[in-house]
């Protein structure tokens, strides 16, 4: 263990680019306070749902994604996310974090051209149960990250409502307070990867603009997302990165 730390931990993970790790933080704190992770020998989770339980957000990142993984046992840690997120400012490239745990103390390192380190409290966080569900989606979908992060950036700026519809060629993302912008991803420019459609009849599920935002920041991270949804179904946000797996689901709005 190279880096020097000021509590003992029970366990300790190290992920070799801290700008990526925040990026998930980010997204948490976008949607709770408090978050609990769950550590175990074979890797790291979190849930997080959001208080109205419109949006979820599950993340799992397996040890084999970490630079270095030690778990003595498996440990729950409580942060409030946001505050972390502060703190984790004007991170570079190339940046390394730790964060080592036991049962009463949090210790985050950032190692680069300096070393910066923090220490929280490990909190008693509420772990809620969410029930497994298997929607009936009509639209499947894989697209290119980068491109569905722009579009949603760009109408969650114009609109409170951002629809979701698909054509047999195109999956498009709609202004639906005013009707006027939409924008279109198709397999013709290379940016639609795959999509299947399971009605015939063309849906148009509307979202609420703030919540899909919310998933931004962590679209930035791998190059592939896949979309699922349905007129009786969540919107499903799926997308691989350094090894792991973020999963969003959003409700669709009333």
């Amino acid at each position: 263990m190279s880096t020097l730390l000021t509590i003992q931990p029970k366990i300790l993970f190290s992920y070799p680019s801290a700008k990526d790790f925040t990026n998930v933080l980010k997204t948490i704190s976008e949607i709770v306070e408090e978050v609990l992770f769950e550590v175990s020998t074979s890797g790291l989770s979190v849930k997080a749902l959001d208080p109205s339980r419109v949006a979820l957000l599950r993340v799992e990142l397996p040890a084999e994604a970490f630079q270095e993984f030690k778990a003595e046992q498996e440990l729950k840690i409580g942060l409030a996310v946001g505050n972390l997120v502060k703190v984790l400012k004007n991170l570079k490239k190339g940046d390394k974090i730790t964060i080592a745990a036991n049962e009463e103390f949090v210790e985050v390192v950032v190692e680069g051209t300096t070393t910066r380190r923090y220490k929280f409290r490990n909190i008693e966080v509420m772990s809620e149960e969410v029930p497994e569900i298997k929607p009936e989606f009509d639209v499947e979908a894989s697209a290119t990250a980068s491109v569905v992060r722009t579009i949603i950036s760009e109408l969650a700026s114009l609109t409170s409502t951002i629809g979701l519809s698909a054509t047999k060629d195109a999956l498009v993302f709609i202004d639906l307070d005013t009707k006027k912008v939409s924008h279109r991803i198709t397999q013709a420019s290379g940016n639609l990867i795959s999509l299947n459609l399971k009605k015939e009849e063309q849906i148009t599920v509307p979202y609420d603009s703030e919540y899909l935002s919310k998933i931004v920041d962590i679209l930035r991270l791998g190059s592939v997302v896949d979309i699922k949804f349905g007129s009786e179904a969540p919107l499903y946000m799926a997308l691989q990165f350094s090894g792991g797996k973020a999963e969003y689901l959003l409700a669709a709005k009333i």
